[in-house]
């Protein structure tokens, strides 16, 4: 009996030793696979040895002890490096510069970019003066694309797309040392992109295409040698990395190419040291930076270095290039930068190029005081990617490496800049840096810091070079944080001509004072609450669209507009509750006059403005200072701008600083109160205080800009709703009220019950019963932008489905007494029919009304569609399939048959000649004026937008009807309702006539008398 149970108990056993066995089988694979591999083969190393036995020769023995051999690679590898080939007939790669213009000759605008990485070192196969690596090297010629981050399994490829070449070379070699610098000899395995496998060069592109260069029918070429050298230590003329490669073929071999030229520089992962201070000394002492190159003063602290690292690759603006006349042979060059070819002309070359700062080193001085800092200066183009700017690491002429020393006593950094690739003492280091990092703003200092390079000597001098960077108030707020709470300050300069401008536009009217009385504008309570100083120049800042105003007859192009708050009363930037409190150096500066005491209400605002577009490029940067007054919603404030120099004409004693600031800006702001109807939106006119006849004159510009979105709309959200759902009940019942009057009229007045088409009656029993069939919007739609989700699906609260049960009811009382109405008209007719002669000719009948009004409405229909059609073409508004554009079209001219109801009694007036009053004067200018009321509404309110989705004009508005066409359609329902009060007057009117003439007439004369 005890059998059976320990049957089962074994077969169940067995069952899982099976199933364990069939596990550790795979498991097996893995655990066999303990062993450290290495990811290259390193089957060349003996051929390694043989073809660079002339750099190994030399080579001392290499430790590699202190974990050293897990730090190479990353001191070993570079990126963005510079590469150039030997002047020869064998090019390296060929190029494609498809991506650009048939007229483009910018050759300045190539680059030659080459990285490298160390993919793995075989440390226990170490000789006792080398030990193999591996590693490859990307290299090729972009015009702003980045090249590829690693190699595809360390395999050989080519790729050439328009705009880019690149070639990945996987190599291995040996690493060495000498006492003086650190040696890398390699040989690799490259394809040709040259080689035999394109018979036909005119296939070059297709076969080098995106979708198939690695599938490429080239050739490849393992006689490739790569001799790397790296300097012992990183300092200031000692950290560039030197790079042969060439081809080991002979010459007439159609895989070989000119000898290639590599410049690097070591970086992140190096440890650097910094010179002797006598070698900084021969450029800062004496110091020959004058305090008077700023206004306003300079930063004194003690945490520099956190300073001088949020500069990482920052990019400067040249402001000028002093001593170029346009003849010398300076003006090639800007400072001690040796630009070369790239330069074509000399017009505006500090427009063209930009000043980079990267590679940034600083460590506090022996004393608290002090600091030494280290950079280097990259002359950048203007078109430039400025990601692929930031890493590069090439050193060239146009590059200057630097180093020098902070004092706090002085505020100042006083650099020694060494040219390029000078790499022996102080030779090429012929240049002085210093830089200044002013702490008082004003409406001609907005930078943040302020350089200038000089010659140290006269033998090999350079022009001054002046260069700097503005403060923009994003970065205030952002990377400058910190800093700007701890040390900047605004100094208000202008607040004296801006209140002259408000004297001057301020005249007391009754526009200005309902505007006092009724209406809200941007404001802050407590001035002396920098949180809520804060919260006011987030909304009186702005970025967005705009357009001239008032528009022009042609269609003109959108400028793009930023207002973005500088400061404002005593905030300089912007202030976060949730981040650590600064004190504030200043109290709060109100402009106070005796006179008036309003002007209490007054507050000093600057801010940074710009306008894009090639008509506004004379004013695409303004600097703005002057008063904002909370109780108008006005800014009047003063602007500066900058005046190149290149412009020899120009009066330089009337400018500030090399500023134009005779600029007078007026911002209007739209009410706070009124945003549940309308959308904000600001107003800018800029206005030049010059003659005519100056060179910097410019005519007035006034630009309109579309929605400001602002953080939070949701009060308004819920205004519109009540007041529209309000709005629905109250037209509602007054058309109820409107059908009772005429139901009430029509029991007075029997004979005029046949003459009420039935048409104008079927078009409201439509426009009552097709909401409550479709589920639609009753009377009008809710208007919104158009995003990825319903807004009022997602705000609309969950009682307002009590309102909109109410909304149905009433319609479906409008639509019952509605079809009682066209009973009656029924009834009366076939009454009419029987009572009447039979070849009476005005029989009341409705098809002849019903074709000539579906005629009129075809054709209007027709002409909607088209004029759509063409505002979608161009951009106005947006539908996403062709299907839906017909079903909007047809929608929307629905609601124009509802606002026109009464075309087709118009129609039957003239048709039937009728003599009597059909219609009552309450129900058809009572139902024109709510048709006109919704109209003006929705002509008046502006779309909902959703702040978090709304990004500039990427989304359209749902808005069907400009408001010039709603003032149109409102103007004809106006006509229909004068054309039937007009035409019901004039029939009676004969109607009576005739009567009294019957009444009046002598009776017949008696034929037989």
């Amino acid at each position: 009996m005890d059998i059976p149970p320990l049957v089962h108990h074994l077969m169940a056993l067995a069952f899982l030793i099976l199933l364990l066995g069939s596990f550790t089988s795979p498991f097996s694979d893995f655990e066999s696979s303990d062993e450290p591999s290495s990811i290259c083969s390193f089957e060349r190393l003996s051929e390694v040895r043989r073809e660079c036995n002339s750099f190994l020769s030399s080579a001392s023995k290499l430790k590699l002890e202190g974990g050293k051999a897990y730090r190479m690679p990353n001191e070993l590898s570079f990126r963005y490096g510079d590469w150039m080939q030997e002047t020869g007939t064998s090019p390296l790669m060929p190029f494609d510069d498809g991506d650009m213009g048939k007229n483009f000759s910018d050759s300045g605008s190539l680059l030659k970019l080459v990285s490298f990485s160390i993919m793995d070192i075989d440390i226990s196969h170490q000789y006792e003066d080398a030990v193999s690596v591996c590693g490859y090297l990307s290299i090729g010629i972009s015009r702003n694309r980045s090249l590829s981050n690693d190699a595809d399994g360390l395999s050989p490829w080519f790729r050439k797309e328009p705009g880019i070449s690149e070639l990945i070379i996987p190599f291995e070699g040996l690493y060495t040392e000498t006492e003086g610098e650190r040696l890398m000899c390699f040989l690799g395995t490259s394809v040709s992109p040259f080689s035999e496998g394109f018979p036909d060069p005119s296939e070059l592109p297709m076969a080098y295409s995106s979708e198939n260069y690695l599938q490429s029918p080239l050739l490849q070429d393992d006689r490739l040698m790569l001799v790397l050298r790296y300097p012992q230590t990183f300092s200031l003329t000692s950290r560039v990395i030197h790079g042969e490669m060439r081809n080991l073929n002979q010459n007439s071999n159609p895989k070989y190419f000119d000898k290639v030229y590599i410049s690097s520089q070591l970086g992140y992962y190096s440890n650097y040291q910094f010179v002797s201070e006598k070698f900084v000394l021969k450029a800062c002492n004496p110091y020959p930076c004058q305090d008077g190159l700023l206004d306003g003063g300079i930063i004194k602290g003690l945490e520099f270095c956190k300073i001088f690292q949020r500069l990482s690759a920052e990019k400067f603006d040249i402001v000028a290039n002093s001593g170029c006349d346009g003849t010398e042979e300076h003006c090639h060059n800007l400072g001690p930068f040796v630009l070369g070819s790239e330069v074509k002309t000399t017009n505006g070359i500090q427009d063209k190029f930009r000043i980079m700062m990267n590679d940034l080193h600083c460590i506090p001085g022996d004393k608290l005081s002090t600091a030494k800092a280290s950079a280097v200066f990259r002359v950048v183009s203007s078109g430039e990617n400025l990601y692929i700017a930031e890493g590069r690491t090439g050193l060239s002429g146009m590059t200057i490496t630097a180093e020098g020393t902070w004092n706090s006593s002085s505020g100042r950094l006083c650099m020694v800049g060494c040219v390029g690739l000078a790499e022996t003492g102080s030779h090429g280091c012929n240049s002085r840096i210093c830089l200044y990092f002013p702490f008082s703003f004003s409406i001609t200092e907005r930078s943040i810091v302020v350089g200038t390079m000089s010659s140290i000597n006269n033998t090999d001098s350079h022009n001054l070079l002046s260069f700097r960077k503005v403060l923009r108030p994003l970065d205030a707020w952002n990377k400058y944080y910190d800093y700007s709470n701890s040390y900047l300050s605004y100094k208000y300069s202008k607040i004296e001509s801006a209140n002259i401008i408000l004297k001057r536009n301020e005249n007391f009217n009754l526009g200005t004072f309902m505007k006092k009385s009724f209406l809200k504008y941007p404001s802050v309570e407590d001035i002396n609450n920098i949180t809520s100083l804060s919260l006011l120049s987030d909304e009186l800042s702005f970025d967005t669209y705009g357009l001239p105003d008032p528009l022009p007859n042609i269609h003109p192009p959108k400028a793009y507009v930023t207002m973005e708050v500088l400061s404002i009363g005593s905030l300089f930037g912007r202030h976060w509750a949730h981040f650590r409190d600064f004190s504030h150096k200043e109290e709060p500066q109100i402009l106070t006059n005796s006179d008036s005491t309003k002007q209490d209400q007054l507050l000093n605002i600057s801010a940074h403005f710009t306008l894009s577009g090639e008509s506004h490029a004379h004013i695409s940067v303004l600097y703005l200072e002057g008063l904002y007054n909370p109780l108008l919603g006005k800014a009047f404030l003063i602007g500066c701008r900058d005046i190149p120099l290149s412009q020899g004409s120009i009066n330089i004693t009337s400018l500030e600083s090399r500023m134009d600031c005779l600029i007078e800006v007026k911002v209007e702001y739209s009410s706070k109160t009124t945003r549940w109807l309308i959308n904000p939106t600001a107003k800018v006119s800029i206005t030049s205080q010059r003659n005519v006849e100056d060179t910097l004159y410019f005519s007035p510009i006034s630009i309109q800009t579309f929605l400001i979105p602002y953080s939070d709309n949701s009060k308004e959200f819920i205004f519109r709703l009540n007041l529209e759902e309000s709005l629905r009940m109250l037209v509602l019942s007054a058309s109820i009220a409107c059908i009772y009057s005429q139901l009430f009229f029509i029991e007075k007045k029997v004979d005029a019950i046949p003459f009420i088409s039935l048409a104008m009656l079927g078009i409201q029993a439509l426009g009552y019963v097709l909401p409550l069939i479709t589920d639609g919007a009753i009377l009008f739609k809710w208007k919104e932008f158009q995003y990825s989700h319903n807004l009022l699906d997602v705000g609309k609260p969950t009682w307002f489905q009590v309102v909109d049960c109410t909304l149905k009811f009433l319609s479906l009382i409008a639509f019952v007494l509605t079809l009682r109405l066209c009973q009656k008209v029924k009834k009366a007719r076939l009454k009419l029919l029987t009572s009447q002669p039979i070849n009476w000719k005005h029989n009341p009948s409705d098809k002849l009304v019903f074709l000539s009004a579906w005629t009129i409405h075809m054709v209007g229909f027709v002409a909607v569609h088209i004029i759509h059609y063409k505002k979608t073409a161009d951009g106005v508004i947006s539908t996403h399939h062709k299907l839906s554009e017909w079903v909007i079209d047809v929608d929307e001219y629905m609601g124009l048959v509802q606002d026109f109801f009464l075309l087709p009694q118009i129609i039957g007036n003239v048709l039937w000649q009728t003599q009597v009053k059909s219609l009552r004067e309450l129900y058809y200018i009572g139902f024109t004026l709510l048709r006109l009321l919704v109209r003006a509404y929705d002509c008046i309110r502006d779309p909902v937008f959703n702040h978090y989705f709304h990004k500039g004009d990427h989304n359209r508005s749902s808005v069907f009807f400009s408001k010039s066409e709603e003032v149109i359609i409102m103007a004809i329902l106006v006509v229909l309702a004068i054309t039937v009060h007009v035409q019901q007057g004039w029939n009676f009117n004969k109607s009576s006539q005739i009567e009294k003439f019957k009444q009046h007439s002598p009776p017949p004369l008696d034929s037989n008398s």
